[in-house]
């Protein structure tokens, strides 16, 4: 999204001298994406977090369960005659 910004930015600017009063609004433009983009970067960052946190609990559960199928025992018992 910041790069889009960028590009139209530098568009505006190499027309801003055929159209006037362009410029701020191509700074308007820029500032906007990266404001989007920052937000974007922030949401994805918690995203990955939490699906950082679910990983590692679903292995630990995982390993929890396989720890204690691992100390299992089975008794046996033989009926006397």
């Amino acid at each position: 999204m910041e790069v889009l910004a960028i590009i139209l930015g530098v568009g505006a600017v190499a027309v801003s001298p055929f159209v006037p009063g362009l410029r701020p609004a191509a700074k308007t433009v820029v500032a906007g994406g990266l404001a989007v983009g920052a937000t974007l970067a922030t949401a994805v960052a918690v995203a990955g977090e939490q699906w950082r946190d679910l990983v590692a609990e679903a292995q630990a559960e995982r390993d929890a369960v396989a720890e204690a199928k691992a100390n299992v025992t089975e008794t046996i018992t033989i009926p006397k005659p």
